[in-house]
């Protein structure tokens, strides 16, 4: 037998909010199935949003119908009937305030096949229910609510209401919101009684009638949604739970259908946690420079024997853009640090006419069309290890991983053979950056030693790339007419200034969704991941401060600076003069991406940079239920990052039946 599902959504004036149920179920891993909306008498254009949605994304197999008679059961019965008509065998239910996990339909689909064709055998199947996390619940209440309803699915099994002799098997909680079951049984037992929602809680009938006639049924962990909290809200939990034990209270609301979801602003949604981490994160890398630089006031100020900081994005922006009098060359700048690593005919080191010359001819092979596949082709087995060891419950540190993806780009693009960029080397180029220090602005000998030890390493694969592998960076240098010293330069440059920075910023952008509480909104809404992405950039700051040498006198807004000053470009503090994250509001929008710096500098790697990010971001953000289980930032490095970041699945390995 073909089987299909089904899923039926009863709605009355959900306009507001019903555009996030359809994304979160058009996004189920299990796509196969249809849906049927049933509009129960809306007067808000409920019907209308749906259909607009259904147009937008081509579902050809979702629709919109009509019941006129109010009540939930009155609509799910007809939903029920009229995907069962239209050839479905297995029939699913939750409401348009609900948030179906992305494995919903596919767990469903297994649970309701039958054991012949390689499934569970269940004729039914009651789903677990945790509270949503956008509503503006506190922690402790979403924790109690997620407890209490435990408590009614253990009551319900004593209830005297729920225990008959004529039954056949035990009582399970199959609440509304997320429930299904076979076609077959359904019209067998009757179906949903057709009543207002006042007069009777109809998901209690329908398993009731079932148990009847079946005890192949069971509730499900693995079947989660996350629901809305506006009853408990409106309510309070004690009158919600009289309410559920036969209709004892009644507010003056019975239809909470018809009290719209108001998710939580932006404002009230973040609370600051992602800002006190990322403080730790920044403390525990420069724990004397960053609270001597934190307590500095004013957008610009001379430190004596540092030089001049600047911290408004305005001024910050206008010594970037300003070739005139600055420069990455001469004393204090970056090129006191990598000239004797890298020598003189780099990008990072050089300025002028000859740099425009040199990144006119790399640009292209850092566009996004150029990186993009090389980046899929480097990540594919990376994160599929990622998302089978969270999916089987195991706990991932996302530093290592963000290693390993690192690893993988660097590898593909200098041509570095599998395996030859093992742990020991890799290990010993990203120490690279961690010889520098906000307050030392050259390195030792023996640090450059190293240095050039680990980068001639590197260097001997790059150079055998640049001779024959039109695929690697060198190889299509070669092509583009620069020269061998010229192509392992660049290699160079790209291993110290990219790595570190990205394997910084993968676990750094999660732990600050997570804090700010945005995790659950951006996988229902992935039109929101792009400013997600950008706001995180700009909180964060990878690169937290910039260098520059003053080369002729000028001021910059009302300090007066000399040739020779170093300037101490503090990006981190202009990027977050604008507040906390806001992904609403994007305010990283107005930045013009100020963390990858401006101007004739502006990083030439960021396409490359966000081409991993968002394959990351994609593959984490198809699991909601991600949480961070233990961190620590790292101690003592350049580039703030942490040590190690776990991250688990909250309802994996608690699936059964």
């Amino acid at each position: 037998m073909n089987e299909q599902l089904a899923v039926v959504i009863p709605m009355l004036n959900e306009a507001a909010g019903v555009t996030a149920t359809l994304r979160v179920l058009a996004r189920q891993h299990d796509a196969d199935f249809a849906v049927v909306i049933v509009d129960n008498g809306s007067s808000d254009g409920s019907p209308d949003v749906v259909r607009t949605f259904i147009e937008r994304h081509g579902l050809t197999t979702w629709r919109v119908i009509t019941e006129t008679q109010k009540g939930t059961g009155a609509a799910a019965d007809t939903g029920f009937r009229a995907a069962i008509d239209a050839g479905a065998t297995m029939v699913a239910r939750t409401d348009a305030d609900c948030l179906p996990r992305r494995d919903w339909t596919a767990n469903l689909r297994r649970a309701l096949t039958p054991h012949a064709a390689g499934g569970d055998g269940l004729v039914m199947v009651g789903g677990h229910l945790v509270p949503r996390r956008d509503e503006g619940m506190a922690w402790w209440r979403r924790t109690l609510l997620a407890g209490t309803v435990e408590i009614a699915g253990t009551f319900g099994k004593v209830r005297p209401g729920n225990r008959d002799a004529a039954y056949v098997g035990p009582y399970i909680m199959a609440p509304g919101c997320n429930m299904a079951i076979r076609g077959e049984t359904y019209l067998a037992v009757g179906g949903f009684p057709r009543t207002a929602i006042e007069e009777l809680h109809e998901d209690r009938a329908l398993v009731n009638a079932v148990r009847k006639v079946s005890a192949d049924y069971a509730y499900r962990r693995d079947v989660v949604v996350a629901s809305s909290s506006r009853r408990v809200q409106a309510w309070g939990i004690v009158n919600t739970l009289r309410w559920y034990r036969d209709h004892s209270w009644r507010g003056e609301t019975v239809d909470i259908r018809a009290t719209p979801v108001t998710p939580v602003t932006p404002t009230s949604r973040t609370t600051g946690g992602e800002q006190r981490w990322e403080r730790r994160v920044l403390r525990a890398a420069h724990p004397i420079a960053f609270p001597l630089l934190d307590r500095i006031p004013g957008p610009v100020r001379r430190l004596p024997g540092l030089g001049v900081i600047v911290k408004d994005a305005t001024l910050l922006r206008s010594v970037l853009m300003d070739s005139e009098h600055f420069t990455k060359n001469g004393p204090g700048a970056p090129s006191d640090l990598w000239t004797p690593i890298l020598g003189p005919s780099v990008l990072l080191n050089m300025d002028g006419a000859e740099h425009a010359a040199l990144r006119r001819t790399l640009t292209p092979l850092f566009s996004p069309s150029a990186v993009e596949p090389i980046v899929a082709a480097s990540l594919a087995a990376p994160l599929a290890d990622l998302t089978a060891a969270l999916d089987a419950g195991e706990r991932v540190d996302l530093v290592a991983h963000a290693t390993r993806c690192a690893r993988a780009v660097i590898g593909h693009l200098v041509g570095i053979p599998d395996g030859a960029l093992d742990d020991d080397l890799f290990a010993r180029m990203s120490a690279i950056t961690g010889f520098v220090s906000l307050a030392r602005p050259t390195l030792t000998p023996s640090q450059i030693e190293e240095a050039r030890a680990v980068l001639a390493e590197l260097g001997a694969y790059a150079a055998a790339a640049y001779a024959g592998d039109a695929s690697t960076v060198p190889g299509r240098m070669r092509e583009l007419g620069l020269s061998e010293r010229e192509a392992l330069g660049a290699v160079g440059a790209f291993v110290l200034t990219g790595t570190e920075t990205l394997i910084s910023y993968v676990p750094r952008m999660l732990a600050i969704w997570h804090d700010a509480g945005w995790w659950p909104q951006l996988v229902s809404s992935p039109e929101l991941v792009e400013p997600a992405i950008a706001e995180a950039l700009r909180v964060s700051t990878p690169t937290p401060m910039m260098l520059r040498s003053t080369t002729a006198a000028t001021t910059i807004g009302d300090v007066p600076v000399k040739a020779g000053d170093r300037i101490l470009l503090g990006t981190w503090w202009a990027d977050n003069a604008l507040g906390p994250l806001d992904v609403e509001r994007n305010v990283a929008a107005t930045m013009k991406q100020l963390w990858f710096g401006a101007g004739a500098h502006f990083c030439l790697g960021g396409p490359l940079a966000l081409a991993q990010i968002r394959l990351t971001a994609s593959a984490l953000l198809e699991r909601d239920d991600l949480r961070i289980v233990a961190r620590s930032p790292r101690r003592n490095t350049l580039i703030p990052s942490y040590a190690e970041l776990w991250i688990a699945r909250q309802s994996v390995g608690k699936a059964g039946a």
